[in-house]
């Protein structure tokens, strides 16, 4: 770490005046905001935890209604609920992957907290935050809304630390590292929603265009 990215790391007095960093000193030192977004991530982890409980308890119920129109013989309804259970499960799919992304990144930030390897961990958590947040605008507007903050915020910690550090070969492995998170809290996503949210495979399998 650079010697001017120490200084703007701690806002230590007598730094270099004509310095890019002094030139565009930030009012709240750098450390202090990562750790006002890792507050404000957790705060949004916790939100998706809820709404994966009401996503869970939602697919619950369809999930009886589907099974008892099946055992009424009434296939038109029992689709339909069908249907539904596939739409929630989605949905389930890209909350599930979007907290344990999120967690992910809030590892990043506690690193970067303990260490100040600023460069190198938040440029791949910014692709990470403003990926997610893309995937929830249709899901959970407000948690987008959320997301979108915190990714500006990121975004600006990146161009700080990029122009302290020189370090534009994080660019180059961020982008890289940011699909493995997300390639990674897919698979886990996919694994709980096959342990959590049955399917049924004569309903659901029989119709096109649904996924099971």
């Amino acid at each position: 770490m650079s010697d001017k990215f120490a200084s703007e790391w701690s806002k230590e007095i007598g730094r270099p005046v004509g310095s890019t960093i002094a030139d565009k000193m930030h009012p709240i030192p750098l450390k202090e905001r990562i750790t006002q977004t890792i507050y404000r991530l957790n705060m949004v982890t916790r939100k998706l935890d809820d709404s994966r409980i009401r996503m869970e308890q939602k697919h619950k119920g369809l999930f009886q209604k589907c099974v008892q129109a099946q055992e009424r013989k009434d296939q038109s309804t029992a689709i339909m609920y069908a249907n539904e259970c596939s739409q929630v499960r989605k949905m389930a799919q890209i909350i599930i992957s979007s907290h344990h992304a999120i967690e992910q990144v809030v590892l990043r930030l506690e690193t970067v907290s303990d260490f100040g390897d600023v460069a190198a961990e938040i440029m791949p958590a910014a692709k990470i935050i403003n990926t997610v947040r893309g995937r929830l605008a249709g899901v959970i507007p407000e948690v987008s809304m959320q997301l979108t903050n915190i990714g500006q915020t990121l975004d600006s910690l990146v161009l700080e630390a990029g122009e302290a550090t020189g370090s534009t070969w994080a660019s180059i492995a961020s982008g890289e590292d940011a699909e493995r998170v997300l390639s990674e809290a897919s698979a886990i996503a996919d694994q709980k929603i096959r342990e959590g949210f049955p399917t049924l495979p004569s309903t659901e399998g029989s119709q096109k265009g649904i996924n099971p």
